[in-house]
C-alpha cells in the first residue's frame, strides 16, 4: 500500500511519500525560530543525520509561516489547525507519520547532533 498522505502546495518530499513505504518524518519551523536554525546548522548538515533520515525516512520540512495545507487526520487543514489537533506547543517540532498519515511519534524542541541520530533510531524500530 502506497502512503495515504500528501502536502498540498509543497514540492520537495511530496513524490516521495506517496511512492515509498518509508514512514515520513516532518519538521515543524520558521525562519525567526532560533533553535530552528541552529539545528538547520548543527543538526541537519551532519553527515551521520543525513544518512539515517535518506535511509529510513521521507522527511518534509514545513514552514509554519507559509499558508500551507497539510492533509492531517484524514481531512485537509491549514498547518496551523493540524498542529493543534496534534497539539504541537511550538517549533521546532517533529512528528513522524506512517504510512497511512497517522501520527505515530511527535517532539518538540531543539536537539543536538547525537540526541536527534538517537531519536531517529528508536522511532525507526
Amino acid at each position: 500500500m502506497k502512503a495515504a498522505f500528501f502536502i498540498l502546495a509543497f514540492t520537495g518530499g511530496l513524490a516521495l511519500a506517496i511512492e515509498t513505504e518509508k514512514p515520513t518524518l516532518v519538521e515543524f519551523y520558521a525562519a525567526w525560530c532560533v533553535p530552528c536554525l541552529e539545528m538547520e546548522k548543527k543538526v541537519f548538515k551532519d553527515s551521520a543525520v543525513k544518512k539515517e533520515i535518506k535511509k529510513y525516512f521521507n522527511f518534509v520540512r514545513i514552514d509554519t509561516e507559509k499558508n500551507q495545507d497539510f492533509f492531517c487526520e484524514g481531512e485537509t487543514l491549514p498547518i496551523q489547525d493540524c498542529m493543534a489537533l496534534w497539539e504541537v506547543p511550538g517549533i521546532p517540532a517533529f512528528a513522524v507519520l506512517d504510512k497511512e498519515g497517522k501520527l505515530t511519534h511527535l517532539s518538540v524542541g531543539e536537539f543536538g547532533k547525537k540526541e536527534f541520530l538517537n531519536f531517529l533510531k528508536a522511532i525507526r524500530k
